[in-house]
């Protein structure tokens, strides 16, 4: 009995598993994401260890990219730059308070002579605010102290002839309120350095943003894949052996997307206007994905720019770097600019790299 012809068109398979593919690799994110969320390391970022807020309230920068990375350039710049302009505040009230106290200190003494306790006295207050170095849980020294104060000089009011010790007192009283109000205020600031809630379902952390990245060019891939095998279906002139140009697209289409990612991460070059931080590289890899042709031609024009540039440092020899760096190292440190603590941080690696390298290839070249 002869077989009846089959009424299904070429390609149609194919189409039916790419979408399957594409379900499966949905629900794998999906169930990915919703069992690794909230604080497991693959997720998020530990902000807290990327800053230090001491009980005073000053405000320590410990690793400002990876802030950055996480919370996002224009929302992260003004806080920072309040935390620091409040920091400086800070320090020069922490200096006017030691000054005070002890300004108050010899005055009680002058007055009161041996009626004066060196024991719980207005100095012992401030150093033990001063000194605080942690808190158990979130603390505010200064608050305890200007407590302290004030019952202390309920006392002096009943004591005559003190009249510029009150003075004092209530000076030093008044820059307590400040510091108190300060620290308050820092600590409220750091609360806001944290990623946007809506954004939180991304993962974040080093690894976590990598995943991300392979995901989404998973998904470009395989977006286009299905749009373009549907398109050469519709029309009735798709062509089997073009299926292995999409297996092979499937392999290396994320991975050149991944090294893409990288190489614009670590500033090899930049998209302009864009922004790049951790909540964007899932667009930016899904662009990649599914545009993996047009990838593929990007990533020979990085090639051959980086091995042209290398062929002619080796042309030039190690002299030719070591000028460069040496000239970088110069214009930095002779800067008459005014540069801010922040930016110091941010630029301190790198000098440091630059400066260990040209020391190096230095001594070599004087061998």
């Amino acid at each position: 009995m002869p077989t009846p012809p089959s009424t299904e068109k070429p390609g149609q398979r194919f189409v039916s598993a790419l979408i399957a593919c594409t379900v499966i690799w949905i629900l794998t994110y999906a169930v990915s994401h919703n069992i690794i969320s909230g604080d497991h390391p693959v997720a998020s970022v530990n902000l807290s260890e990327t800053y230090r807020l001491t009980p005073q309230g000053e405000f320590v920068l410990l690793d400002v990219e990876a802030i950055v990375w996480v919370v996002g350039k224009a929302n992260v710049t003004p806080i920072l730059q309040r935390l620091d302009s409040r920091t400086a505040q800070i320090r020069a009230l922490m200096n006017n308070v030691r000054v005070s106290s002890e300004r108050l200190n010899a005055n009680l003494l002058h007055a009161l002579g041996d009626g004066y306790y060196q024991i719980d006295n207005p100095l012992t207050f401030i150093n033990n605010a001063l000194t605080i170095s942690s808190c158990a849980t979130r603390c505010n020294p200064w608050n305890d102290a200007y407590l302290k104060l004030v019952t202390y000089s309920a006392g002096l009011s009943a004591i005559p002839n003190l009249r510029s010790s009150v003075d004092v007192m209530n000076q030093l009283l008044n820059q307590l309120t400040q510091l108190k109000q300060q620290a308050d205020q820092q600590w409220r600031d750091t609360q806001a350095l944290r990623p946007s809630r809506v954004k939180t379902f991304f993962w974040n952390s080093p690894k976590g943003s990598s995943l991300e990245v392979l995901f989404f060019a998973v998904f470009g891939v395989l977006t286009n894949l299905l749009v373009t095998s549907a398109e050469y279906l519709r029309q009735g002139n798709f062509k089997q052996s073009e299926r292995w140009v999409a297996y092979t697209k499937l392999v290396y289409g994320p991975v050149l997307a991944w090294i893409m990612v990288t190489a614009i991460a670590v500033g090899w070059f930049d998209l302009g206007e864009y922004q790049i931080g951790t909540f964007s590289l899932p667009l930016l890899a899904f662009i990649l994905g599914f545009y993996s042709r047009r990838t593929v031609n990007l990533f020979d024009k990085l090639g051959a720019k980086i091995l042209g540039k290398a062929e002619k440092s080796i042309e030039k020899g190690p002299a030719d770097i070591a000028a460069s760096n040496r000239a970088y190292l110069e214009q930095f440190m002779n800067s008459t600019s005014p540069r801010s603590i922040s930016e110091i941080r941010e630029n301190a690696s790198e000098l440091k790299d630059r400066l260990v390298k040209t020391i190096a290839l230095e001594k070599d070249l004087n061998k």
